[in-house]
């Protein structure tokens, strides 16, 4: 009769049940806390987009931005607004992360957004001023002009996305973005006073 044996197998087993597992299954994303700091009830969305601005945001400028909106587009291509840019994040399968495949200021966007009816379903167009400081533009006094088209699936995220987008360029206060009224003259609505 060995007791010896019995005690090591109760041992190992209990120590085997109050060890804990090295991996920590995540079952959400992190709480998006607002810019006002009040603590609101969890938001999946909102996470979600805050999760997919700092996969993109390490190291970079977009450190400094705050989180307003995203749309996912596609599995493989998202829009977020934030309180500076938009940008649109697509997935690089080679490198299995996401990245910026363009972002514009909202200074640098030329007008407000006007909506598509595209042949694969609603999407929104605007033109924008390239960074003077990427690619050959850094070179050259004069800043290019790009269209920029986004496909949205439905009609109503295409609203969403239209009244969130021209909502973020009001908030700059720039006269180009600012609902027209009705005693402005010609004068003030031509583009050389913009």
């Amino acid at each position: 009769f060995d007791l010896s044996s019995g005690i090591n197998a109760e041992y190992g087993g209990i120590h085997h049940h109050t060890m804990a597992d090295d991996g920590v299954l995540v079952l959400r994303f992190p709480r998006f806390i607002q810019p006002d700091k009040i603590l609101r009830p969890f938001n999946y969305r909102q996470a979600e987009g805050k999760y997919y601005l700092n996969q993109v945001a390490r190291g970079h400028h977009w450190l400094s931005d705050e989180y307003y909106y995203h749309q996912c587009l596609s599995s493989k291509s998202i829009f977020i607004l934030t309180d500076l840019r938009c940008m649109l994040l697509t997935y690089d399968d080679v490198l299995n992360h996401w990245k910026v495949d363009w972002s514009h200021v909202y200074l640098d966007i030329e007008k407000i957004p006007e909506v598509l009816d595209a042949g694969q379903g609603m999407g929104i167009t605007f033109s924008a001023y390239m960074d003077p400081n990427r690619g050959a533009s850094k070179f050259f006094k004069n800043r290019r002009k790009k269209n920029r088209v986004i496909i949205v699936p439905s009609r109503e995220e295409t609203k969403i996305i239209q009244e969130r987008f021209n909502y973020r360029l009001q908030q700059t206060k720039k006269k180009r973005f600012q609902p027209p009224s009705e005693d402005d003259s010609c004068w003030n609505r031509c583009c050389r006073c913009l």
